[in-house]
């Protein structure tokens, strides 16, 4: 397999094989993602979360969007690379804020970028709560103000996604 982007060298700090003989791999700055006959390199601050289900041996890892994308990892054990997956993702979070909107529910604002480059632009994500609908009447702008706000405590142009 070969890798998908054309970007530099990266050492590998763990890999695993798939069930279907696939290897997936993990450096400073990325996941490498099995994508056909190619490696598809997704940075760990855009890796939202991944989730282990010991019934089917499977690792889910979800890529945040628009749209979330999750891809499903058959594996006999996910062991150390699980491990990776936990530090590396909890490494690209700078900031992860809760702000109600309605009641109790509200919106996530997550700041996160390349744990490898602290020099790296922040991307913003905002996560409604299950059930809100950012469009009723006024919420979109109530969550885009929220945003605002996070983002001017931390400071910088950063990127919106």
């Amino acid at each position: 397999m070969r890798q998908a982007s054309g970007r530099g060298r990266d050492g590998i700090l763990a890999a695993i094989e798939t069930r279907d003989g696939h290897w997936v791999a993990g450096t400073r700055a990325a996941l490498y993602l099995p994508d056909g006959d190619v490696m598809r390199r997704v940075g760990w601050e855009q890796v939202e979360r991944a989730e282990w289900n010991s019934d089917e041996s499977v690792l889910h890892v979800w890529e945040s969007g628009p749209p979330v994308r999750r891809t499903d990892l058959a594996l006999d054990d996910a062991g150390r690379f699980g491990q990776l997956l936990r530090e590396r993702i909890s490494a690209s979070v700078l900031v992860q804020r809760h702000v109600p909107l309605v009641g109790s529910k509200g919106v996530r604002i997550v700041g996160r970028r390349s744990p490898a480059s602290t020099g790296s632009a922040v991307s913003w994500t905002v996560v409604p709560d299950k059930g809100l609908d950012l469009e009723q009447p006024g919420l979109r702008d109530r969550a885009e103000a929220a945003l605002a706000q996070v983002r001017d405590e931390f400071g910088g142009p950063e990127i919106s996604g």
